[in-house]
Order: structure tokens, then C-alpha cells, then sequence
């Protein structure tokens, strides 16, 4: 429904793979997954769907810049005002409607906002949150050397002391090194799911990726003349030869 009134393609299966992971994945789950897939699209689609069936949820929104944070909470709530089928949901004139924090309609008066974006440096004391979609927390400006990749694995900590009771903390992002946050939390108990831009080759996926690679990209891998190594994983947003040139680039 959000896909044709953004007048987009439909959703890719990738799109549609990391949507189901998002619906019953665990309660500690990490997105990772290439560039340019629609990691952040797909969970704000994700985010209006659960304030639609429950709209007493409380959900922050973290990211390395409070500017990306606010980015993804201004692009949830224009879904919401725009979305006929999401009127009722729209903040009621005495309720919270910023791009930095809003509320919808139903929702019961609190001292918090129902959606709240916050940086990764900032104040997250005081929050409270029934779901943590960290969103690119970690960038080449805060994981550049292992002082800073440090200090925050120490930051992300934060995200337990402001989880209500059976809370969920999901991370979306692409790793920046070998030494990447999102490779060190699988040591905290979290479920990491990988969706590479190319089909590894099986041995390579067995050694490196394991149950981490996504299972439609394991399926694929076995069911022979469907996917074979070094093709697109998604080609319906990158093709090999867009593929090729950002290799090239990079």
C-alpha cells in the first residue's frame, strides 16, 4: 500500500524478505544488508503498520546523526498525514506532531512521544521505548579507529536502560570493518541476518557467512538455476552492471 502511493516499483524480494524478518524476527535483531536496498524505507513502512494495529507502542528512533534520525520520524509521520487509510492515526491538535517527536490520535496522554528520534550521542535518559530501531549508528566517522568503535559499544548499552519489558532493539546498517559493532553484538545475544549485494559461492558462504546469510539466499544457493555465485542478490535494484561500476569505484 505505501510502495503504489510513493509511486514505487513493488517491493523487491529482498524488500519483502527483510519486511518478514522485521515482523517475526527476534526481539535483538540486526538488519544488515548493502547500500541503497531500502533497509530504512522498508522498517518506517514497518513502524506506521505497528502504530496502526497498536498505537499505545512507544518507538525511538536512533541514529549516528541526530539529522538521520529526524530524517526517518519526518518520512513516517508524512506517510501517516498523507495515507488515507492512516487518517485515523494523525496527531490530534494538542498532540506531539514535530519531525523530531509526534504521537497519534489514539493514543493515550503520557509524558513521552509516541515516535521520538534521538542521536546517537544524545540524551537517551529519560526515554522510554517498546521497540529501538538503531538506523545507521555506526558510520565511518564513529568506527574510523578502535577508541571510537569503543566508545560505541559502550553508548549502544544505553538502549537497555530505556527498553520497557519485552522490548524489541532492532539494528539496521552496513558494517564499516572487519571490527564492526554489528559483528560484536552477536556476543550480546543478538540474531544477525546478512543480505550481501552479490550471492556468495557456497563454500564462502558456509565459512563466512553461515546462519548469518539470509535463508532465501541459502535457498537460492541450493535450488540449482536460481541464483549462482557473484549474480545480484536484488537485480531488480541493482543490476550487475551498476554492481560492477561501484565495485570499480569503490
Amino acid at each position: 500500500v505505501i510502495w503504489k502511493h510513493l509511486n514505487l516499483p513493488d517491493p523487491t524480494p529482498v524488500q519483502y524478505d527483510i519486511s518478514y524478518n522485521l515482523q517475526h524476527g527476534d526481539k535483538r535483531m540486526i538488519i544488515e544488508a548493502f547500500r541503497g536496498v531500502g533497509k530504512s524505507w522498508v522498517t518506517s513502512a514497518y513502524v506506521v503498520w505497528l502504530l496502526y494495529m497498536k498505537p499505545q507502542l512507544n518507538i525511538l528512533v536512533v541514529s549516528a546523526s541526530k539529522s538521520r534520525s529526524d530524517d526517518f520520524t519526518t518520512f513516517t509521520l508524512r506517510l501517516i498525514n498523507e495515507i488515507e487509510v492512516l487518517a485515523h492515526l494523525r496527531p490530534k491538535p494538542d498532540q506531539r506532531q514535530s519531525k523530531i517527536s509526534f504521537d497519534v490520535a489514539p493514543a493515550a496522554a503520557s509524558h513521552a512521544p509516541l515516535v521520538k528520534s534521538v542521536g546517537i550521542s544524545g540524551q537517551l535518559t529519560g526515554s522510554r521505548a517498546n521497540l529501538i530501531i538503531a538506523d545507521d549508528v555506526e558510520v565511518p566517522a564513529n568506527s574510523m579507529t578502535q577508541g571510537m568503535r569503543d566508545k560505541l559499544g559502550e553508548a549502544v548499552k544505553e538502549f537497555d536502560a530505556v527498553l520497557s519489558p519485552n522490548g524489541k532493539i532492532m539494528y539496521l546498517g552496513t558494517p564499516q570493518c572487519e571490527m564492526s559493532l554489528y559483528n560484536t553484538l552477536t556476543e550480546r545475544g543478538y540474531n544477525l541476518r546478512i543480505w550481501p549485494a552479490r550471492v556468495p559461492a557456497a563454500r564462502a558462504a558456509e565459512k563466512s557467512y553461515g546462519e548469518r546469510l539470509a535463508p532465501m539466499i541459502w535457498d537460492r544457493i541450493h535450488e540449482e538455476g536460481k541464483l549462482s555465485e557473484g549474480q545480484p542478490v536484488d537485480p531488480k535494484r541493482f543490476d550487475d552492471k551498476d554492481l560492477t561500476e561501484r565495485e570499480l569505484s569503490y
